[in-house]
């Protein structure tokens, strides 16, 4: 992977675009990134990983907020890189989910993250694809890594690639098993552990299925079930059942006969007492019928009658239809004729002076139709006055509205034009003053950090003083004890002299004068404790001193800028109080510059409702003068039409009281006619129907028509009648017919005692019963015997292997996931991860040894975690001055930023190799030389410009000022008020 070209544009600090030349950049190997803090350096190297994976590294990828809140509104975020993988050359064009104005309306719409993928062909750009997965699948085999690694080997990222040094075992696992990819391996330990337990499930199924049988078998055979399974227990059981299976049988045939012959007993009993009952109950019939005969005589006879009545039943009816016609046609008439009087004619008017009546009421409604028009003329102009004198009403009251209105409104313009003009001013004057509170933010914050640099430096002084009188007080005592292991030595020596035997020292085999040796005894093990406690201490007098140092450039620092801006003799509370106004002052002209343009809109509004008003007043007053006008025409016709109608109607209220009164007369005088012709007609048909049904009573042998009435009857009741004489017959013939079968003649007069034969059969019954469950219960106990035993066979058998498999699962998956008989209590995955460690390890010390000329190396360690948890993946720091291995914490700043760039740049190597070997062309590092002496820097320097060979690019983003002297190839950020910029130097 090699990058040529870097474009950002509305991305980060950079609000416009910018472009990086890395081609040019990597003329030389080495370039350099500097720039202000929070100018955007960084964010560069986002800007490179954006484009490859569509996100940025550590928590900056993780508030999505990549969009330059300097740029305008109307420019797109974006980010191109042209770079090379796989031999190929590519451009990629993305940009990420972002906010924009609506392109109708108001508000705003989020336009979804984009991507256009483009390779170079035969000297052109040719689009691979625009959609992002399909990008993605494109990219991702040529990169060769993933994002994680990718941040973690080719953008070693600010303040977190010391992490991985510092990190425990778990911290440091997660991270490796990101960059090595070990997911197999944690897959076998997850499928080994799924295994163990699907194993020991199936066990402890297959015990369950074998217990359950076992039970199952026990109950069929009635007995319980074993504590231990013994190898001939299911033979006996099937023995057992075999033989109480022949014994059940036997007996249930033994009974089943005697059941029979009472049964047989029993049933010629019940056959005689039936014909017994059947004799009986026909003679008590025949009694029944006896004593009912004269009634269903008499109702014969009522049903002659009903016959003979129902032949004239039809003329009977009609005559009666007749009579009831002409008495409601004479009640018709006369209500009909009630209504005469009211009306002015007499009850009794015959027909000709009614026909008179009705025809002068029909002419009177004749002239008053004509009249409608009048009338209907008559009540529109009513409503013509009505509305126009309503409308002059309204339009008075509406001038006075406007007559208030017009005298209100030249005073709220004044007043409005007062607020515009403040607001204009306060506009003017808002710049100047946003300037001087930017100015004094800051001198306060300046101010603030000096006068906080100078308590730290006296803290620091103070610090100074203590460690270096430590430091005097540990060397001292170093060189006692230096001199007391001297002491030590020499007695030791003399201890060991003995006669004849040769010196250690000298050789001599004569002691005249052996040392006698007083004080206590020191060890090696107390001198080299005293050597490291004060080495200890005179490292830490160096970081005092470093820090006292770097905290006095602070101030210094704190001091030029706050002269640069002219507040060097003003203190911080000072400060405090001119910010304080001018944020007041500021916050007021705010507030009335933000009125500008409301108070522009309201003097508008009010001009327009002036002129407006002002029309409106003309115009109410032309609609006042012509409504009052209209209603005066319209009450003069009104009054014309009203003399008319009141000469016409006679008295009457109005026309339709007059149109109403004629048409009931006219009505009245047609009903009473229509209903005198009725009761004449229905009388006369009366008579008529009355004479006919006297001879039809006559001709069927009645002596009335009144006899004839009372004899009929419906045709239900007639039908009821004949069945109740037929079914009276047919119950006699039966009856007669049983008293004479041979059998119930032949029936012995003597009751048989049935309840006792049915009582024997039920004891029988019973008996048979309880013999019949006897054999059921021992043939099923047989049958499932018979079933259950090869069932318990079967589960035995199946049982042997899920058992060895089992025990074979679980010494495996403890084995791998650290348990068992695994001593060092290492899982698979870190297992390998430990080799990968190891090997990282190796690589990093072959550079970090050169940076700290040749003291410290990393060294891979195996050791039990503390708290008794499972080893862990242990980095330790060598120290091959003192021979010790110490740990990573413990180093300094400037030990720990070499330990880190050295293990991040072994984990680049070992992860390339990881992944196939894909070659990585470029190297980015961010901080972390401002720790290290001239003389370190000289090593890791001479490290860096090795990563070159091979035509490797490797950039640094630093703070360091030297490093600008030893480096001509430059990216210089610069940042401002309006975002941030860059300039290409040295290439």
């Amino acid at each position: 992977m090699r990058p040529h070209r870097l474009r950002l544009r509305a991305f980060g600090p950079f609000a416009d675009e910018v472009v990086v030349d890395l081609d040019a950049l990597a003329a030389s190997g080495l370039f350099l990134l500097h720039g202000e803090t929070g100018s955007g350096k960084t964010t560069l190297l986002d800007g490179i990983g954006f484009a490859l994976y569509g996100r940025v590294p550590g928590a900056r990828g993780k508030t999505g907020r990549l969009r330059s809140d300097h740029a305008d509104p109307g420019v797109r975020t974006e980010v191109e890189l042209e770079v090379t993988l796989g031999g190929r050359r590519w451009r990629i064009t993305r940009s990420p989910a972002q906010e924009r104005a609506k392109a109708r309306g108001t508000g705003t719409t989020t336009e979804q993250a984009r991507v256009l993928l483009e390779e170079q062909r035969a000297g052109s750009w040719v689009t691979v694809s625009t959609r992002i997965d399909e990008a993605a699948a494109e990219l991702d085999p040529l990169l060769g890594m993933s994002a994680d690694q990718f941040f973690q080997v080719v953008l070693l990222p600010q303040g977190e690639f010391a992490r991985f040094l510092r990190a425990d075992s778990k911290e440091r696992g997660d991270l490796l098993q990101r960059l090595f990819a070990t997911e197999r391996f944690k897959s076998v330990e997850d499928w080994l552990v799924a295994q163990r337990i699907s194993t020991s499930s199936a066990v402890g199924a297959a015990r369950q299925e074998r217990d359950v049988v076992v039970a199952r078998l026990a109950q069929a055979a009635g007995v319980e079930a074993p504590a231990e399974l013994a190898v001939d227990w299911a033979a006996s059981l099937t023995d057992a059942a075999t033989s109480a299976l022949s014994l059940s049988r036997e007996r249930l045939a033994t009974v089943t006969a005697a059941r029979d012959a009472c049964r047989a007993a029993a049933d010629e009993a019940a056959r005689v007492a039936a014909l017994q009952s059947r004799r009986a109950g026909s003679l008590a019939t025949l009694e029944r019928l006896d004593a009912s005969r004269p009634d269903l005589e008499a109702l014969r006879a009522e049903l002659r009658d009903a016959g003979r009545a129902a032949e004239i039943a039809a003329v009977l009816a009609a005559a009666e239809e007749a009579a009831a016609s002409s008495t409601g046609a004479s009640s018709a008439e006369a209500s009909a004729r009630a209504v005469l009087g009211p009306l002015g004619l007499p009850v009794d008017a015959s027909v000709p002076v009614l026909t008179a009546a009705g025809a002068d009421a029909r002419r009177r409604i004749g002239r008053l139709e004509s009249l409608r028009s009048v009338a209907e003329s008559l009540a529109s102009e009513q409503a013509v006055v009505a509305a126009a004198s309503a409308e002059a009403a309204s339009a008075a009251e509406a001038l006075a509205s406007v007559g208030a209105e017009l005298a209100a409104l030249p005073g709220q313009r004044v007043a409005a034009r007062g607020v515009l003009a403040a607001a204009q001013a306060a506009v003017e004057q808002l710049p100047a003053v946003e300037a001087r509170v930017v100015g004094l933010t800051a001198a306060r914050t300046e101010a603030r950090g000096l006068d906080a640099s100078l308590v730290r430096q006296q803290e620091l002084h103070e610090s100074h003083v203590l460690a270096r009188e430590t430091l005097v007080s540990l060397r001292e005592k170093e060189n006692d004890l230096r001199e007391a292991r001297f002491v030590s030595m020499i007695a030791e020596l003399a201890d060991r002299l003995e006669d004849g035997a040769p010196c250690e020292v000298c050789g001599s085999t004569s002691h005249p004068d052996p040392y006698e040796g007083v004080g206590e005894g020191v060890t090696r093990d107390d001198e080299d404790k005293a050597r490291l406690e004060a080495e200890h201490a005179a490292r830490a007098v160096a970081e005092v001193e470093a820090r006292l140092a770097a905290e006095v450039a602070v101030a210094e620092g704190h001091r030029s800028r706050l002269a640069s801006a002219g507040h060097a003799a003003v203190s911080a509370a000072e400060l405090d109080a001119l910010l304080e106004r001018a944020r007041g002052e500021l916050a007021d002209l705010r507030a009335a510059a933000a009125g500008l343009a409301a108070a522009g809109e309201v003097v508008e509004r009010l001009d327009a409702a002036l002129a407006a008003a002002d029309g409106e007043r003309l115009r109410l007053e032309q609609v006042q003068i012509a409504s009052l006008r209209r209603a005066d025409e319209a009450q003069a016709r009104a009054a014309a039409a009203e003399t008319r109608l009141r000469d016409e109607l006679d008295g009457a209220v109005d026309l339709e009281s007059a149109l109403s009164a004629a048409a009931e007369l006219a009505a009245a005088c047609d009903a009473v006619r229509e209903a005198t012709d009725a009761a004449a007609r229905a009388s006369a048909d009366a008579v008529r129907t009355a004479g006919l049904a006297v001879s039809a009573a006559e001709s069927v042998g009645f002596p009335d028509v009144d006899a004839a009435a009372a004899a009929v009857r419906t045709v239900a009741w007639r039908t009821s009648a004949e069945e109740r004489c037929r079914a009276a017959d047919d119950e006699r013939a039966a009856v007669e017919a049983v008293l004479v079968e041979p059998d119930v003649v032949a029936a012995p007069a003597e009751p048989v005692d049935l309840a006792a034969a049915v009582t024997a059969v039920e004891a029988a019954d019973a008996v048979v019963t309880e013999a019949a469950g006897v054999e059921a219960s021992a043939a099923g106990r047989a049958r499932e015997v018979a079933r259950l035993v090869p069932a318990l066979e079967a589960a035995v058998v199946a049982l042997q292997p899920l058992e060895e498999r089992a025990a074979l699962v679980r010494r495996m998956a403890d084995l791998c996931t650290g348990g068992g008989s695994n001593a060092m209590r290492m899982t698979l995955t870190s297992f390998v991860l430990a080799a990968r460690l190891e090997e990282v390890a190796a690589v990093a010390s072959a550079r970090l040894l050169r940076m700290t000329q040749g003291r410290y190396s990393l060294v891979h360690t195996d050791g039990a975690v503390k708290g008794g948890g499972r080893t862990g993946l242990g980095l330790l720091a060598r120290d091959s001055w003192t021979g010790q291995d110490r740990e990573t914490s413990t180093l300094s700043g400037g030990e720990t930023f070499l330990a880190s760039l050295a293990l991040a740049l072994g984990l680049a190597d070992v992860v390339q190799a990881e992944a196939g070997g894909t070659r990585i062309e470029a190297l980015f590092v961010d901080e972390g030389f401002g720790t290290l002496d001239e003389d370190t820097l000289d090593e890791v320097m001479d490290v860096l410009d090795g990563l070159r060979e091979g035509g490797r690019v490797v950039g640094l983003v630093s703070h360091v000022a030297e490093l600008r002297a030893r480096i001509p190839a430059q990216v210089r950020v610069t940042k401002t008020r309006r975002g941030s910029s860059l300039e290409l130097l040295g290439c």
